[in-house]
């Protein structure tokens, strides 16, 4: 039987997706001035996609009910011709999480190439990858990149990096589409919220996620050149992406951009590396050094043969905290604004009970 009662509060690392939207939140969406967005009517709309805009400095953005329809949407507006091919990493969430929706959908090819640990890949594969004018070969149409990286454990991607791909991407005229699902932590890591232009000026098109450590129910914004989101703009509504009174999401996401300018996402990222400090040294897990965890993403290896997974998940849950087993040695744990600094402790104290039983088991083989 579980030993936890329900009356407690759940202590949810499986993603920060399982954000709950604020009191603040829920004032601005009752309160919110609506029209319809379809007719381009939405004044709340029109007001977060222009904010959206001018925070990353490109021209326009457009809003969309969710990250994977906003990525698809900026796919199939730069490969507009069936039969092209994107270029994108191996652990990219488009490639592995979207379902190939861009095949699906557009008769585009995916050419992955090895992702780095970082999250980068290597730009010499990246410049032979390209394909020549060749009538047997598919075109070339598009590089893709996420910041931050979330299979590579949160990290975000080098600013020097960022520079020497926009180079090859102009020499050779392919643009560049950044899935930012959590491009606000990324921003936050890298200091500088006051101008994120400093990482969005080498990349064409965005999405950006609202819904995630920022807290809004629903929501991505996609963003580039006029052209590119009028033709967005076009696809979004054949996909069923044409909300009407949508205002009423938009003022959530308004109050998740007030939220990120006034830094909210670097206690995640403290409350993080707290975390990874009171795990460190537990002879089970396998935990990145403290320098490697940039934001709130952290994957520890489960180590030694005595536990699995899956086993410390149930276990975890039965204490009201519930985390991912990816693998049967493998778990992820995602830190969120609804995280506070108790919950880590109680999370760091549940664990360090579970380094019990490890113990047990090197006794009963030390024995035999």
């Amino acid at each position: 039987m579980s030993m936890y009662s329900e009356t407690h509060k759940i202590i949810d690392l499986r993603s920060d997706t399982v954000t709950k939207p604020t009191p603040e939140m829920r004032a601005r969406m009752h309160d919110a001035e609506v029209g319809d967005d379809v007719m381009e009517e939405d004044p709340t709309v029109n007001l977060l996609q222009t904010r959206s805009a001018n925070l990353f400095k490109k021209h326009e953005a457009l809003f969309f009910p969710s990250g994977t329809m906003c990525n698809l949407c900026a796919l199939l507006a730069w490969c507009n011709k069936r039969g092209s091919e994107v270029i994108l990493g191996d652990k990219s969430h488009i490639f592995l999480f979207e379902q190939s929706g861009a095949a699906q959908f557009g008769g585009i090819a995916f050419r992955t190439i090895p992702n780095l640990p970082d999250g980068t890949f290597s730009l010499d594969t990246l410049k032979n990858s390209i394909r020549e004018e060749d009538i047997h070969e598919p075109t070339t149409q598009l590089i893709c990149i996420e910041n931050t990286h979330n299979v590579c454990g949160g990290t975000v991607l080098p600013l020097e990096f960022l520079e020497n791909l926009k180079k090859i991407s102009e020499e050779n005229k392919l643009p560049i589409h950044m899935d930012g699902a959590r491009l606000c932590n990324a921003i936050t890591a890298q200091g500088c919220v006051s101008d994120p232009s400093i990482i969005t000026r080498y990349v064409d098109s965005i999405s950006v996620c609202l819904s995630k450590g920022l807290g809004a129910p629903v929501g991505s914004v996609l963003i580039g050149s006029s052209h590119f989101i009028q033709t967005a703009r076009r696809i979004r509504k054949a996909l069923g992406g044409g909300m009407r009174q949508s205002g009423v999401l938009a003022a959530a996401g308004l109050q998740a951009l007030d939220d990120f300018e006034r830094g909210i996402l670097a206690r995640d990222h403290e409350l993080m590396k707290e975390l990874v400090r009171g795990l460190a040294d537990l002879p089970f897990l396998e935990v990145p050094a403290e320098a490697d965890i940039h934001t709130n993403i952290l994957f520890v290896n489960v180590v030694g043969g005595v536990l699995n997974a899956n086993y410390i998940s149930r276990r975890c849950r039965e204490h009201g905290i519930c985390i991912s087993a990816w693998s049967p040695t493998l778990i992820r744990m995602v830190i969120h604004r609804d995280i506070q600094p108790e919950d880590i402790q109680k999370v760091i104290e549940v664990f360090r009970r579970l380094e019990s039983i490890t113990e047990d088991f090197d006794i009963q083989f030390k024995r035999r």
